[in-house]
């Protein structure tokens, strides 16, 4: 039996996953970064970016930076048209990411579109918060301790057909590029709208990147009557298992 479809190489995945490492040379001089102890002065200045989460609507509504738009990054290429505000106006942009890679994402495509005034907040929602500043929640998801499955385990129960429904959260493409076999995409930035489609009567295993928006995700299915495990590690430790099973045996 396949576990994986269109698998790509686990040192591949590594480098997808690194490309905003250094996203701020990258960036060139379309955007900028930008520190939070400098946005914090920036707005005690008196001074008033537009500041966008892009993240999904979900995490947005849980956690945002004050005064934010939510804009999540998978929409941000269709969205950012629909801005109404000149180009030149004071875009900054942020995610969930200590290495930013939705709001790089989106960043890019802001410049894209035109806008000349373009930052992204260096280390996302962690840096600010580490930094002690406010964070604001119009909907708070009550947090659930969602049971890991590690992926021996959950490849033993693929293998066994047992009855449960694997739920991959990642965007389109990721899911597109390399998925487990019998996985549906419902992305997290759509699963508000989406959770309809899931039958409340099997088990569900999330799977998402590396294993970090599976908690919130799963917290927010278990209050809508959803038995919820999440895949640890993600798709990371997944496609890690895969190439580890390639390998010649020394």
């Amino acid at each position: 039996m396949r576990f994986l479809k269109k698998q790509w190489c686990f040192v591949l995945a590594l480098v997808v996953l690194s490309t905003c490492a250094s996203w701020a040379e990258a960036a060139e001089q379309r955007w900028k970064a930008i520190s939070p102890q400098e946005l914090r002065q920036m707005i005690s200045a008196g001074k008033k970016p537009i500041l966008i989460n892009t993240m999904s609507l979900l995490e947005c509504r849980d956690h945002s930076i004050p005064g934010s738009l939510c804009i999540p990054s998978e929409e941000f290429e269709k969205r950012i048209t629909t801005l109404r505000t000149e180009k030149d106006a004071l875009l900054v942009l942020y995610c969930e990411s200590e290495g930013s890679f939705r709001s790089c994402e989106a960043a890019d495509a802001a410049a894209r579109n035109g806008y000349t005034n373009v930052m992204a907040l260096k280390g996302g929602i962690p840096a600010w918060k580490q930094a002690g500043y406010e964070m604001a929640s119009t909907e708070r998801i009550p947090r659930t301790a969602i049971p890991s499955v590690k992926p021996p385990v959950l490849k033993q129960w693929l293998m066994e057909k047992r009855n449960f429904l694997l739920v991959d959260i990642r965007p389109e493409k990721a899911f597109q590029q390399g998925h487990i076999e019998g996985a549906v995409n419902i992305p997290m930035y759509q699963l508000h709208l989406r959770y309809g489609e899931i039958p409340l009567t099997r088990p569900l295993i999330l799977v998402d990147n590396r294993g970090f928006r599976s908690s919130l995700a799963g917290s927010y299915l278990t209050l809508k009557g959803f038995e919820v495990k999440m895949l640890f590690g993600g798709m990371a430790k997944w496609e890690a298992m895969v190439v580890k099973e390639k390998q010649p045996q020394k």
